[in-house]
């Protein structure tokens, strides 16, 4: 259900809202009936120590539900006036509405005009481009049978390197930790996949989810998400060993991974934090764009650790894409810190003799607001076996070798999941944080745009995360009147306020804007809710002027506020 009261007697544009410079670029080119692909990202974000505050007594997987839920809700609600007015187009202005709530955005192909309009709302952040021309897979730079002396080893040299099996002989190989795999699929008839495959046959998933073809069946037709995926928990069945974290379980998320093919990456996203994935790993790159950016945050703020290809564009600084280009969930002291933080964890790729990869890419990134050369992001931020590595191949039930930082990322998304079965309770900052500061440093001292932190250690990993076992990242919890109020977002407030509350019990709900004398000046909602997350948006009256305001909510005799400046 919905729980809102939109104040709005007509939409009005408060203020010119905002077109990606690129996608400009695209409208001047196009006649004004083509319709061009775009992602809508409307306003209103969750308030993170909103959600810490809330989730404080909760598991992480308890947290990852509850942020789940709240996302897609403010979705729904923010997201209901701009559908309504992109529905009210015809089929010859605008196609193929989608809508994603980790991104809150709405994607769909539309005219120029259209596009126009839609950035002019005041509930519109911005309008980008959904389709790249330089989007798709991270391809392998070579692929190849097993050397005789590769084929004969019942331990891959990548594994054996970050020292998993030091981790195994400690008890812990991944068991109960689910990884998506965000790929071309998975082979889950191989020996060494079938037996840790994830499924969900009440709900019909048998295996994952198919985003390329829209059914259930996420089949590897290609061989490099079979290949990533033994790299992350093949058993070794077959006789040998891929996987850092055999005790895992793959979920299969099948993309698009070809040109244009983005937003399918996101559904897969969307569809592996839903169904209770702790880790995602995936190998594709694109440029740098909003509302991966964006996807990635509430990645973050759901707790999911999000392992990502640094690329395969060599030693030339800036050759990282998105998400890799993406911040990290923790920055190294080496790091400022600026711009916000994501789930990403951006790794490269070494040899088995510790040398980085030639055609590793590196850092460091400059070309979002938040950097500049000056002041720029240092990327990977850790780096793992990515040459001759050797892993599970599609359709034969045996195995294949490839190089690339497709095969680095597998091996970092393992290790998490190896924290993950020794201390269930780590947020993705303590992961990130823990594979940094035990690698082993290479290159230039400290965390650096070739290496990043350096190459990952499975074992000293773990042992860091079982030195923080018991120890909890947030110890303060819900007020004890069971009310929570998040902070109002965006403030100051140009147009549309969003904001969520959080109560114990059900109850009536009264929700009011009240200014500085403490008259009320408008009803938000009225109306009786159950216990749990709730998410509202009121949109300014052209009635109300600029300002400090209050919003107020009772339920049950309690009352919480949120401060919030209008300028409009």
């Amino acid at each position: 259900m919905k729980y809102i009261l939109i104040l709005l007697i007509a939409v009005v544009s408060l203020f010119a809202g905002t077109i990606q410079p690129a996608l400009q670029q695209e409208m001047t080119s196009s006649f004004s009936t083509d319709l061009i692909p775009v992602f809508i990202l409307v306003q209103g974000e969750l308030d993170t120590d909103w959600i810490d505050a809330a989730t404080a007594n909760m598991t992480r997987a308890e947290k990852q539900r509850f942020v789940v839920d709240a996302l897609k809700e403010r979705a729904e609600i923010s997201q209901a006036p701009v559908l309504t007015e992109l529905e009210a187009f015809s089929s010859e202005q605008v196609v193929e509405i989608h809508t994603f709530w980790l991104a809150n955005a709405v994607y769909c192909e539309a005219t120029p005009d259209v596009i126009r309009q839609m950035s002019n709302r005041c509930d519109v952040s911005l309008v980008e481009k959904g389709n790249y021309e330089n989007s798709g897979l991270i391809e392998p730079v070579e692929v190849r049978e097993p050397s005789r002396e590769e084929a004969g080893k019942a331990l891959t040299w990548g594994v054996s390197k970050i020292n998993a099996d030091d981790v195994w002989a400690l008890g812990y190989n991944g068991s109960g930790v689910i990884v998506g795999v965000i790929d071309t699929g998975t082979d889950y008839n191989h020996p060494d996949l079938h037996n840790n495959m994830w499924h969900d046959t009440a709900a019909g998933y048998h295996y994952g989810y198919d985003f390329y073809d829209n059914d259930n069946d996420p089949m590897d037709t290609y061989g490099h998400g079979t290949h990533t995926s033994g790299t992350i928990c093949g058993s070794g069945t077959n006789g040998t060993q891929t996987g850092v974290a055999p005790g895992a379980t793959c979920m299969a998320l099948r993309i698009n991974y070809y040109v244009g093919g983005y937003p399918t990456w996101i559904q897969a996203m969307e569809f592996g934090t839903d169904h209770g994935a702790a880790v995602l790993s995936m190998s594709m790159g694109t440029t740098n764009n909003s509302t991966l950016r964006t996807a990635e945050e509430n990645l973050l703020t759901a707790g999911v650790f999000h392992s990502v290809s640094a690329g395969n564009s060599g030693p030339g600084s800036g050759t990282i894409g998105c998400s890799g280009d993406c911040p990290p969930p923790w920055f190294h002291p080496d790091q400022t810190y600026h711009g916000g933080q994501s789930a990403v964890i951006t790794v490269g790729a070494t040899d088995s003799g510790d040398n980085i990869a030639s055609f590793s890419s590196r850092g460091p990134v400059t070309w979002w607001s938040d950097y500049s050369d000056t002041s720029p992001l240092i990327d990977p931020d850790i780096s793992g076996p990515g040459v001759d590595v050797v892993s599970t191949e599609w359709g034969t039930g045996g195995y294949t070798t490839m190089d690339g930082t497709s095969m680095s990322a597998p091996h970092i998304a393992g290790v998490a999941a190896l924290m993950l079965s020794a201390n269930p309770s780590l947020s993705v900052a303590k992961l990130d944080s823990l594979i940094e500061v035990t690698s082993m440093d290479l290159g230039s001292s400290g965390k650096d745009n070739t290496y990043g932190a350096g190459r990952v250690d499975a074992y000293q990993a773990v042992l860091g995360a079982l030195s923080l076992v018991g120890i909890a990242d947030n110890p303060q919890g819900v007020d004890p009147s069971g009310l929570l109020m998040g902070s109002i977002n965006p403030n100051p407030v140009h147009g549309l306020a969003s904001f969520e509350i959080c109560t114990e019990n059900p109850g009536m709900v009264d929700i009011g804007v009240f200014d500085l004398s403490g008259r009320r000046i408008a009803i938000v909602s009225s109306e009786e809710i159950a216990a749990g997350t709730h998410a509202y948006s009121w949109i300014v009256p052209e009635t109300v002027g600029n300002g400090i305001y209050f919003v107020r909510a009772k339920v049950n005799g309690i009352t919480v506020s949120s401060r919030m400046t209008i300028i409009k």
